[in-house]
């Protein structure tokens, strides 16, 4: 028996080598059969995909959950036991093996009877008869396929027909049917849970019903696969409110079906029944959670409750400010509920053209922080919000949904939840309304949000994931490095810098900390591996915090996962922890320095102080592991804040050293950034005569940006050509900032060199006083090379007390002709 948890920081597994390969290896689950088990039970478990090792072990997030593989001589096949007290939910199963760790899949663990699905059942009159309160695992296996199933129901039973499929990372688009013994069609759902259907019957009659189900598009493969519940016990929908209080017991009403206050009313009408939640369970709550999240639910720390005899456990909102519960009496602007700020209100739109009011007070000039969650805690609302004057008839602020998409089609992150900032005017008392835009005309219990009121008080949450739209899973070779993107939410006025930074790390394995300069949302994070690191299997944690010594307060990061490729909008959801495997092997390796010193004719070696408008240099050196194999290294930047171009560079083959150069624009905000660089090459291929072509990565470059002292430009009708043996005259003009007043030097100047540039040589110009204007004389030699000088510029330096501490430039654009 093997039994592991994603949550151990490190289990160790010895691997055996593996060939030349130009990537690290990416073994991808793309099916679990069957998805699920009852809690208590044995089942054997089929994992397909790609890359999947037969010496590979299986991991869980699942408390306890055993896995012994199964000798068929066919990989993926395990015998799966989980413990009886192990909660229902959404899990995750993994391999780790010698190819390292593979992504992960969504495993459901239930407390209903599991049934397996019996071919044929494709027609009413083929469909398998189940028992009520069970689970029945299937497959649309090939195109047109339907399945069908029979069950035998009593008069006033409420039945739930609940079909899982998107939550368990399944291609199935699932519709729900339900018809009577003569084949009348009952009822039909397209989608409750996003696309998942959900089918809410009250039996009208004793009898057997026929349950119908198939894809939308009526495609199917042995990746469509689905749990479906036929169910008349307790069952959770929505809670209220949806947040409480960090550190302090609660008191909230759960609604959903089969619940304890049962009402007769008709369909959307859900039972209910109020739990207390102990202070002890809010104050830390416990991640990973066994609920399916999205990206857009980052920033948000939440519980999984779960009722006793309840299905699966619903999801709860923490929040370290008061909470609130809507009074059902704040419909109008005259009975507009009171908040203080800050707080957080829970309450529900029922109705279609339900609206909420709040009120509030502000002073003068301070900024207040209104913030709507409704589809990010799963509830059918489409919201909306003002702010408005004390009476509710002046609008002062419109609050609007976010319409970036920060993750890209790898971790999307759009969501409809508006949100504004808004500047008090003057004293007095505020109101908020709230609305849902696409209500319909139906009432809808389930109609859930919150409202947050904040002031201005920064805070800022990362998540990351493997670069790409395909799934990926997290492996570095020996000696190798590989990325993660990563996506900042930022909040309530966090512009500053946001450091990332690793713990828990494997032994051999390092990953600097990162920062994500001010305003700029992604990045990327690197993770290397000694050259000789253990090949092995383990986890590690990230960490965010805002780069600011008043607000140190770290955040867990949160990870994600590519679930498939195809989708438009991209599909893919938050996994429970960051695996990570040391596997494959690194045929080279290149090393970043943005540091290097510049010698000057006239100051010495100096150390560069980066500001808006300079140069950031970055050496770049290349180890093979074949070093009798030479071949040119094209470099391009990776990582880079929005506002620096990329640039791309040169190493020719007979050098292990070069550089690439960025120019950090004026517009660019001071403080800490971060970039890294990707070299392409060709290695020889495991046959030792062909040549395949690699990409790797650079460890990260942290710099810190200055106020500038400075700003370098040039005339925009400076000659672009200089034929060698002549002399041009390159114009150009400093303009000092921000008070300072010394002299500035300027000389030409490329990476690793100043004055003497490749054939050519600038005569320095020294400006004093007032003089902002001047002209380098640039001489070729009668031998100069011919072509244009990578990254050569216009070098200025401030000197203070007879020391060049600022700096600045300006790339130059000529080329040596005959």
């Amino acid at each position: 028996m093997h039994s592991s948890t994603f949550l151990t920081s490190l289990a160790l597994g010895c691997l055996v080598a593996a060939p030349l390969q130009a990537a690290p290896p990416n073994p991808v689950i793309t099916n679990a059969w069957p998805a699920g088990a009852r809690a208590g039970s044995t089942v054997s478990v089929t994992l397909t995909g790609s890359g999947i090792d037969k010496q590979g072990d299986l991991q869980s997030s699942a408390p306890g959950l055993q896995a012994e593989p199964v000798s068929t001589g066919k990989p993926g096949i395990f015998r799966i036991t989980i413990p009886k007290t192990t909660s229902p939910g959404l899990y995750e199963i993994r391999l780790a093996g010698p190819a390292g760790v593979s992504t992960p899949r969504t495993f459901q663990v239930g407390n209903r009877r599991e049934v397996l699905e019996q071919e044929p059942n494709s027609t009413p009159a083929t469909a398998k008869p189940v028992p009520i309160d069970s689970t029945v695992n299937g497959q649309i296996l090939e195109a047109g396929d339907q399945d069908c199933y029979r069950f035998t129901a009593t008069r006033g039973q409420r039945v739930v027909l609940e079909c899982w499929a998107e939550r368990i990372d399944s291609k199935l688009h699932p519709i729900l049917q339900l018809f009577d013994s003569d084949g009348r069609l009952l009822k039909v759902s397209r989608g409750y849970y996003g696309i998942d259907p959900l089918i809410d019957f009250r039996v009208p009659e004793n009898g057997d019903y026929i349950v119908r189900l198939h894809d939308l598009t009526y495609t199917g493969s042995p990746n469509h696969t689905y749990r479906l519940d036929i169910d008349t016990g307790p069952r959770v929908a929505v809670a209220l409110p949806g947040v409480i209080r960090r550190g302090q017991p609660a008191r909230i009403t759960l609604l959903g079906w089969n619940l304890a206050d049962r009402t007769d009313a008709p369909y959307p009408a859900l039972d209910r029944v109020d739990v207390e939640i102990p202070a002890e369970t809010t104050t830390k709550p416990d991640w990973p959670l066994p609920v399916r999240l999205t990206a857009a639910q980052t920033p948000f720390d939440a519980i999984a409750w779960q009722l006793p005899g309840a299905h699966a456990p619903i999801l709860i909102g923490i929040t370290d400010v008061p909470v609130v519960i809507e009074n059902n009496d704040n419909h109008t602007p005259d009975k507009a509920q009171q908040v203080k700020i800050p707080c957080e209100a829970g309450g529900r739109l029922v109705a279609a053209d339900e609206k909420d009011w709040y009120s509030f007070e502000a002073r003068r000039g301070e900024a207040i922080y209104i913030e709507l969650i409704g589809e990010r805690m799963g509830s059918p609302v489409h919201l909306a919000a003002s702010v408005l004057d004390a009476t509710g008839n002046n609008e002062l602020l419109q609050c609007r949904r976010d319409p970036r998409n920060l993750g890209g089609l790898g971790l999307p992150t759009r969501h409809s939840d508006p949100s504004g900032r808004f500047l008090a005017p003057a004293d007095g008392r505020y109101t908020v309304v709230i609305y849902n835009r696409s209500a319909g005309i139906h009432p809808d219990p389930r109609r859930a949000y919150r409202l947050s009121l904040r002031r201005e008080v920064p805070t800022a949450d990362v998540a990351v994931i493997s670069p790409g739209t395909n799934p990926r899973s997290l492996n570095v070779a020996p000696g190798g490095r590989t990325l993660l993107d990563v996506v900042a939410f930022r909040r309530r006025g966090a512009h500053g810098s946001i450091r990332i930074s690793a713990t828990n790390l494997p032994d051999g394995v390092s990953c600097p900390d990162i920062f994500l300069g001010p305003g700029v949302t992604r990045g990327q994070l690197v993770l290397s591996a000694d050259l000789g690191a253990t090949r092995a299997n383990g986890s590690l944690s990230l960490w965010s915090s805002l780069a600011d010594k008043n607000n140190t307060a770290r955040r867990p990061a949160r990870i994600g996962t590519v679930v498939q490729a195809g989708r438009p909008t991209g599909w893919s959801r938050l996994a429970h922890n960051l695996a990570l495997g040391i596997a494959g092997d690194s045929p080279v390796r290149v090393t970043a320095d943005g540091h290097e010193t510049r010698v000057h004719q006239l100051y010495g070696e100096l150390k560069v102080r980066h500001a808006p408008g300079g140069v950031l240099d970055v050496a770049i050196e290349v180890e093979r592991k074949d070093p009798n194999h030479r071949a040119e290294v094209q470099l391009i930047g990776t990582g880079l804040p929005p506002d620096i171009a990329n640039r791309t560079a040169t190493i020719p083959a007979a050098k292990d050293k070069g550089y690439i150069s960025f120019y950090l624009p004026p517009q660019l905000t001071p403080g800490r950034y971060t970039l890294g660089v990707q070299a392409t090459t060709t290695v020889l291929a495991a046959d030792g005569k062909k040549t395949q072509t690699v990409t790797v990565s650079s460890n990260p470059v942290v710099f810190d940006v200055h106020e500038p002292m400075f700003h370098v430009t040039l005339d925009p009708y400076n000659p672009r050509t200089i034929k060698r043996g002549q002399i041009a005259q390159i114009k150009y003009k400093v303009r000092r900032l921000n008070g300072f007043i010394n002299k500035v030097h300027s000389e030409l100047a490329a990476p690793g060199t100043v004055t003497k540039v490749g054939g050519l040589r600038g005569r320095g110009v020294t400006f004093v006083g007032q003089t902002e204007t001047g002209a380098i004389q640039v001489v070729a030699s009668d031998d100069a090379p011919l072509g244009q000088r990578a990254f050569l510029r216009i070098y200025a330096v401030g000197v203070l007390e007879d020391q060049a501490l600022y700096h600045g430039s300006h790339f130059l654009q000529l080329q040596i002709v005959e």
